[in-house]
């Protein structure tokens, strides 16, 4: 493995840049057993989230549990892959000899090791503990100093060092998924994690994950942000190129430019995407009828709508909500 520190705090600066060398979007969660199955699949949530946000599959998992043949048979993860061990607050993950050994090759393998809970005892007992700073739940400090002496334990819920991650709890698991999005994608979307996941109490950001993807695009320009923000603002009342450049004191020529340069379209275009996605929330969760629904997003009618819906979405709004209500058919 390689052991470089994890700066999460601010990911952008220089020294931050040679940790990207473990961080790979390929995850491979291995849980204790069947009762924290639900924090793979809560921290796998976090990668579904991030992708959705960034348009594009960037992350993949794969989940296994530890008591399973397909973990005893031998190594499960491949060289370049995260790996994630997951276990509970209760009782201390020590593995069998095969097992382990089967554990001790796929930390090896591993491009960083993730360990939540109980998973702490996995790479002390394999002895390929690559750290010297981790997370540890309390009820399991007293088994971890007996082990070691020379780990230092981290008095917060989450840690990085070196090629290592740590959470003290499947609780606090989610929360150290999205610093390892935000190491290899940003600040700007760990942040986008954090608050569309409800992670953090600050104020909220962007209405849609459509609008996060293209806010993250603007690499922080002002004035593409501030248009996008105010499209966000007025889906329903829409307004025109003219009058958003109007209202930022800019020239729609700049405008245009600007959408050109940073989102690969147009203004009209970007406009309308958000306000389809307006459309989509509003089908999967509401009984609105289509037309006040297209009036709601915008649209002059319901026709005008369905023929941009389709044309993104590759269904009729019908279709939409018929699989939101019903499901999708067999």
């Amino acid at each position: 493995m390689f052991h470089e520190n994890l700066d999460i705090a601010r990911p952008g600066q220089t020294g931050a840049t040679p940790a990207r060398r473990s961080l790979s979007g390929d995850f491979v969660f291995i849980t204790q057993n069947s009762s924290v199955a639900f924090a793979a699949e809560a921290c796998i949530d976090v990668l579904r989230s991030a992708n959705g946000l960034l348009g594009q599959s960037s992350y993949r998992w794969t989940h296994l549990r530890a008591d399973a043949d397909s973990c005893a048979r031998g190594p499960v993860c491949a060289p370049g892959q995260t790996l994630v061990l997951i276990g509970g607050i209760d009782q201390p993950w020590q593995p069998d000899a095969t097992a382990l050994q089967a554990l001790r090759a796929c930390i090896r393998n591993a491009a960083r090791v993730c360990v939540v809970g109980a998973a702490v005892f996995v790479p002390l007992s394999a002895g390929v503990l690559g750290a010297q700073r981790l997370s540890v739940h309390p009820n399991f400090r007293p088994g971890v100093s007996e082990v070691t002496t020379t780990l230092d334990l981290a008095e917060t819920a989450t840690c990085h060092h070196n090629a290592i991650s740590s959470a003290i709890s499947p609780a606090a698991a989610p929360r150290m998924m999205a610093d390892l999005v935000g190491a290899k994608d940003g600040e700007f979307t760990r942040t986008a994690l954090l608050q569309y996941l409800g992670l953090c109490d600050s104020a909220p950001g962007p209405a849609s994950s459509e609008h996060w993807r293209y806010q993250r695009m603007t690499q922080g320009d002002p004035v593409i942000s501030d248009a996008l923000q105010l499209m966000q603002d007025h889906l329903e009342d829409t307004l025109t190129v003219g009058q958003i450049a109007e209202i930022l004191d800019v020239s729609p020529r700049k405008l245009e430019r600007g959408f050109r340069d940073l989102l690969g379209q147009s203004p009209l275009n970007v406009y309308r995407n958000l306000r389809l996605d307006r459309a989509y929330s509003l089908l999967s969760q509401t009984a609105m009828p289509l037309g006040e629904l297209a009036m709601a997003c915008g649209f002059s009618n319901v026709t005008l709508m369905k023929k941009w819906f389709i044309r993104k979405y590759g269904e009729p709004p019908e279709a939409t909500r018929r699989h939101a209500f019903a499901g999708q058919p067999a």
